[in-house]
């Protein structure tokens, strides 16, 4: 529960500082490292929405690295997901009317809203390597932030 509410903090801290800006940072003291593990620019086609609440939430960072061929299988998160490629080159599959799909490389980001069914694959011949962060309901255990789902009858050729 401390380290959850660490991360709270931590996250709150830096998205604080980042809102107030350069004019007035000052600068850090006893940093031992803090280095950036991936970074990817969004897309676009996304909307958050912010809005006050009493209601605790957890934040989740996790590393996810799919050999060649590989993929997350069908699911879908409790909350909104926001995704950095680290490496490789993957393609997103939407569990909607037509299966669209979108590749996502090195370097590039995506925004996943909750519920939204999807499947990630490796088609590359190098490892896919994902840093996936989650906002989630509060006290969501770490294995129910993928919730399998069948796979789409719209998407039937995609395993």
């Amino acid at each position: 529960m401390k380290h959850k509410r660490l991360m709270v903090v931590a996250l709150v801290a830096t998205v604080g500082a980042c809102a107030v800006g350069s004019a007035v940072a000052t600068p850090g003291s006893g940093i031992v490292g803090a280095p950036v593990l991936a970074r990817g620019t969004l897309d676009g086609h996304f909307k958050i929405k912010l809005r006050d609440s009493s209601k605790p939430g957890d934040v989740v960072v996790q590393q996810v690295t799919l050999a060649p061929g590989g993929s997350t299988g069908w699911h879908t998160h409790p909350g909104p997901t926001f995704v950095a490629v680290a490496q490789g080159e993957g393609t997103l599959y939407h569990g909607m009317a037509g299966c669209p799909s979108m590749k996502y490389g090195t370097g590039s980001g995506f925004m996943q809203p909750p519920t939204e069914v999807h499947n990630m694959r490796n088609e590359g011949s190098t490892p896919l390597v994902l840093w996936a962060f989650y906002a989630l309901p509060p006290g969501t255990p770490n294995a129910a932030i993928r919730i399998d789902q069948p796979r789409p009858a719209e998407c039937p050729n995609i395993p």
